[in-house]
């Protein structure tokens, strides 16, 4: 039972996640990103999200580092698009 909880909260994050992230970036300044995978954590409060970034070298960096800056403003805005007790860090 909790494999299936796990499962469907993966892919609420995917999508919730996926797109935050196209809302706040654009595409010709850090590439394309997209979001691959997310490992949730077995208590739900924890997650972590493979992403791929096609560009070139420059919009990578500037992805990547977007991404840490922005960290926070894309938990908050994939919590208030789903319904859980907590948003996976």
């Amino acid at each position: 039972m909790s494999n299936l909880r796990h499962e469907r909260v993966r892919e609420l994050l995917k999508r919730a996640l996926g797109e935050a992230i196209r809302r706040e970036f654009n595409v010709n300044d850090v590439g394309l990103i997209t979001v691959n995978d997310i490992d949730v954590g077995g208590d739900l409060r924890s997650a972590v999200v493979f992403i791929t970034i096609l560009g070139n070298a420059s919009q990578q960096k500037r992805c990547l580092h977007g991404l840490e800056e922005k960290r926070i403003r894309l938990q908050s805005l994939v919590a208030k698009s789903l319904i859980l007790k907590y948003t996976p860090t």
